[in-house]
């Protein structure tokens, strides 16, 4: 064998060993971190008595659809919808704030619920959507809940990208990347001692940030399949090409890539076999993650 060959051999090696040490170092993350209790949305809704209030972080012209159905919301016995009456958010936002947060903000000051139900523009919901949430938070002595819509455009190619690098890698396990934003449920008291949105102003992965600031600060919150009573259409823009995408791009290439070329391009059985390993724990990642659904 070459000297040119024997390096190719120790270079693939090398990358066989990388790609499923990270899979398996991620898995056994996944798999080890702290689990929160699975919870299910009942199917039937019993009445809010307690005051409600659902926000939509938009101004009015550009929510329509969502107003109408956040007004024809069941079981709630004393609710308003408020949505943004001008366009202040877009031109005085600070600038270490997101967009939506800072609409979410200046909306929630003019909120007087003893439940706060943030409803981003664009999710449409069935009747019992908000009631059943409320149920659920209630039940469980919950703080805060965050239910996950179904996508109904999980073919874009867009949202297939945005899905795959929200997978957990060796960088990421923890963030809560998948963890959707756009249906929140929370109590006043969770609301004003986390001072609004502002522990997640500047947020990429608001939900995942809910989650993590949340129970830092001792409330208490849970993650709910949504998918009955709500769904959306995602993004369709590409992220953003900066420097934590390339980092995301990099590490997700590593970790699910590489024990795949393994497999199929290595000339050596213990380079297969590493693939293999790599494969095996990649699968089981992304089955506990509950990302396939």
């Amino acid at each position: 064998m070459s000297d040119e060959d024997n390096q190719s051999s120790g270079l693939g090696f090398l990358l066989a060993l990388g790609g499923a040490t990270a899979a398996i170092y991620t898995a056994f993350k996944v798999f080890t971190k702290e689990e929160t209790q699975s919870i299910e949305l009942k199917n039937i809704a019993t009445s809010v008595g307690d005051e409600v209030s659902i926000l939509i972080p938009a101004h009015f012209e550009d929510a329509t659809l969502t107003i109408e159905g956040a007004k024809a919301q069941l079981n709630l016995i004393n609710f308003d919808v408020l949505s943004l009456v001008d366009k202040g958010h877009e031109t005085d936002k600070p600038e270490s704030w997101t967009k939506k947060a800072w609409a979410c903000q200046r909306i929630a000051f003019k909120a007087t619920g003893e439940y706060l139900v943030f409803i981003e523009p664009g999710i449409k919901l069935a009747p019992d959507a908000i009631s059943l949430a409320i149920n659920c938070l209630k039940e469980h002595q919950l703080d805060a809940l965050l239910l996950q819509p179904t996508i109904l455009n999980k073919t874009e190619p867009a949202v297939i990208t945005n899905l795959l690098l929200s997978l957990p890698t060796p960088l990421n396990e923890n963030q809560g990347a998948d963890i959707d934003a756009s249906f929140l449920v929370i109590n006043r008291n969770a609301y004003s001692a986390m001072a609004g949105h502002t522990r997640v102003a500047n947020e990429k992965f608001e939900g995942g940030a809910w989650v993590k600031e949340l129970k830092a600060a001792g409330f208490k919150v849970n993650i709910v399949d949504g998918s009955g009573v709500a769904s959306k259409i995602a993004s369709i823009d590409f992220p953003e090409l900066d420097e934590d995408l390339a980092v995301r791009a990099a590490t997700f290439l590593g970790t699910y890539l590489l024990p795949t070329v393994a497999i199929l391009g290595g000339r050596s059985s213990f380079k297969q076999f590493l693939g293999s390993l790599g494969l095996i724990a990649n699968i089981a990642t992304v089955i506990k993650s509950r990302r396939i659904r």
